[in-house]
């Protein structure tokens, strides 16, 4: 069950049988969550440097501590790079300082260490930027996307409640994509997978709350296979247009 998963990975807490609130040390983390649709607008232009987080004074023994240590970087983009050190590319806005607070404030272990790593050896360097696999992530992006313009060609043939039950699912899993994305510069990996999967999304969910809104809408005529048609005629299926 995922309430009772998430109970133990310490997002949520019990409060009564079968009965959730979210854990306070979760709550940071959601600004990240909320801003899906905009955090790829704070990647900046790269200039070969890198962030790194050291967290080798954090006790082992703290579980607790290392697993929302470990989220929040996980969330951030960071990857593990000779044993307790984290890194990313330093390309997102407000630099250093922006992401030191950012991890200060959504679960970095106490006494861990925020800095930027600058002229490495080019052999380190290359090092660390084969840390992401970024035709992985590509392909990831892809998949997602394409599942969600599937969605949309057989809107038509749904009923409102089919839609609506496929739409929370395959609606959370592409928003769980993009949250994951590490947000890695151009050099790094194409950002037009990205961009594509949130144009989609954002199209998919609008498309989605106005079936849940006529669903739950007890007093209001139920919606016919033309009112979903029309709202997929209004979303439009075709591959949004990208730049580069």
């Amino acid at each position: 069950m995922a309430a009772t998963r998430l109970h133990d990975e310490g997002v949520l807490e019990r409060d009564g049988r079968g009965s959730y609130t979210l854990h306070p040390d979760a709550l940071p983390i959601y600004p990240h969550v909320r801003d899906w649709a905009t955090r790829h607008t704070t990647r900046t232009p790269w200039t070969g440097t890198w962030a790194a987080v050291d967290n080798s004074t954090t006790a082992r023994t703290d579980r607790a501590v290392l697993r929302h240590h470990d989220r929040t970087l996980d969330l951030l983009g960071f990857r593990p790079w000779r044993g307790a050190l984290h890194v990313r590319p330093d390309n997102l806005t407000g630099g250093i300082d922006a992401l030191r607070a950012t991890l200060q404030n959504t679960g970095m272990a106490p006494g861990a260490a925020v800095f930027g790593i600058h002229h490495l050896d080019p052999a380190d360097d290359a090092d660390l930027r084969g840390l992401w696999d970024a035709e992985a992530l590509v392909g990831r992006l892809g998949r997602t996307a394409a599942a969600l313009t599937d969605s949309y060609d057989r809107l038509s043939a749904l009923a409102p409640e089919e839609f609506a039950h496929e739409s929370l699912l395959l609606g959370s899993q592409a928003i769980a994509t993009i949250l994951h994305d590490p947000l890695l510069p151009d050099d790094l990996c194409d950002p037009r997978p990205r961009r594509r999967l949130v144009e989609l999304t954002r199209a998919y969910q609008d498309t989605a709350q106005r079936i849940w809104g006529r669903l739950l809408d007890l007093d209001a005529p139920q919606p016919t296979v033309e009112a979903v048609t029309d709202d997929k005629a209004a979303c439009g299926t075709s591959t949004p247009a990208t730049t580069s």
